[in-house]
């Protein structure tokens, strides 16, 4: 039973099926609810054809042509038939009409079920007493059984067209929660490495273009491993996330920096040469050596190690290096800085022309730069 009716939601709620009978089901409020319906008998026939073409469309369609076109179709054949079928009923120039609209308007541009159906009931509300207007002042006034039945259709527009707005308002609010979880570390919230490598990718093709420098930075926390070792993995957490802190306010606007994985970052320096990314490189070395880490009864200091190196377009030919052979630049670099006894930023070359060669970091990298 569950199953089934999971299966049903899943199906019903689907934004295709509510779009396709909101307009049907709004239509057919729209003509029977209207006065010219006593006097022109055809109007059910157009109502019961229009339901019907709908119920095949619905469940045809999907075997006929592929999914991701049907909204398409849809859309083209209901607004085809909604303007025909007013038209044949006689009803595009009734008040209801241009209420309709105004519940669309309303419940769309809200994006809320609750806050859309205050507003219906407000319009409701004076929609009432639009009709008691017209009866107070002598005019053609609106029987007053047409008005009570026309207030429930009123409610299902709303709820049908707020469902929608907010059901798309989710989706939306969904898909980009799930980018940037794609694109960003659960622990720290920064870049992850998806994220970093596709944007030094980009990085380093606009500097080829513009002829503009291009620095990337690898640091990590000296002895990183005792702190785990010591204190445990929860003080190690409030480390990078710290350190993560200390870093973000070191990078200015169009920086990014990122957490590669374990105690390792990224920090890519558009439009910064040599000299300019070893003087961010010592900023952040301060700044991680002057911060007091951990929490309570357990603080300590730490310091950092940072491998540089910097692209220069106008050095080289060709197209760019790859963000691979960029950051092996900069981690040998990195190698290095732990060499010469940590706490310090070592700079590293790389031209277009000058890719590294692998069995060269090979050779030079040594066991563990913890």
């Amino acid at each position: 039973m569950n199953m089934v009716l999971s299966e049903s939601l899943e199906r019903f709620v689907k934004p295709i099926p509510i779009m396709q009978w909101l307009v049907v089901t709004v239509l057919c409020a729209h003509v029977v609810t209207s006065e010219s319906i006593l006097d022109r008998e055809e109007s059910i026939f157009l109502i019961l054809g229009l339901l019907l073409i709908n119920v095949i469309l619905l469940y045809g369609l999907p075997r006929l042509i592929p999914l991701d076109t049907i909204p398409g179709v849809l859309v083209v054949i209901d607004t085809l038939l909604v303007p025909t079928t007013l038209y044949a009923t006689g009803t595009t120039g009734s008040d209801l009409f241009v209420v309709y609209f105004g519940i669309i308007m309303i419940a769309g541009a809200v994006g809320n079920l609750a806050r859309a159906l205050i507003l219906t009931a407000i319009t409701s509300v004076a929609y009432l007493g639009y009709g008691a207007f017209l009866f107070f002042t002598g005019q053609e006034t609106i029987p007053i059984g047409t008005l009570v039945l026309r207030l429930p259709f009123l409610l299902i527009m709303t709820l049908f067209y707020g469902a929608l707005a907010e059901f798309a308002q989710r989706e939306r609010l969904n898909r980009e929660k799930l980018a940037h979880e794609a694109l960003h570390d659960e622990l720290t919230g920064m870049p992850n490495r998806r994220h970093l490598l596709a944007t030094l990718r980009r990085s380093l093709e606009e500097a080829r273009r513009f002829g503009n420098p291009l620095s990337c930075a690898v640091m990590d926390v000296d002895y990183f491993k005792k702190i785990n070792d010591t204190y445990g993995h929860d003080v190690g957490d409030l480390v990078l996330k710290d350190y993560s802190s200390i870093l973000a306010v070191q990078s200015r606007g169009y920086d990014l920096a990122g957490r590669m994985g374990g105690d390792e970052y990224v920090w890519i320096l558009p439009r910064v040469d040599r000299e300019g990314a070893i003087a961010a490189g010592e900023r952040l070395r301060e700044a991680v050596e002057r911060h007091q880490f951990g929490a309570g009864q357990t603080q300590f200091r730490l310091t950092t190690s940072i491998g540089v190196t910097t692209y220069y377009p106008e050095k080289g030919m060709g197209d760019p290096p790859d963000p691979g052979q960029v950051l092996k630049a900069a981690d040998l670099a990195l190698y290095d800085a732990k060499r010469e006894g940590r706490n310090r930023v070592h700079h590293y070359p790389l031209f277009a022309a000058n890719v590294l060669d692998d069995s060269k970091l090979e050779q030079d990298a040594p066991p563990s730069r913890s």
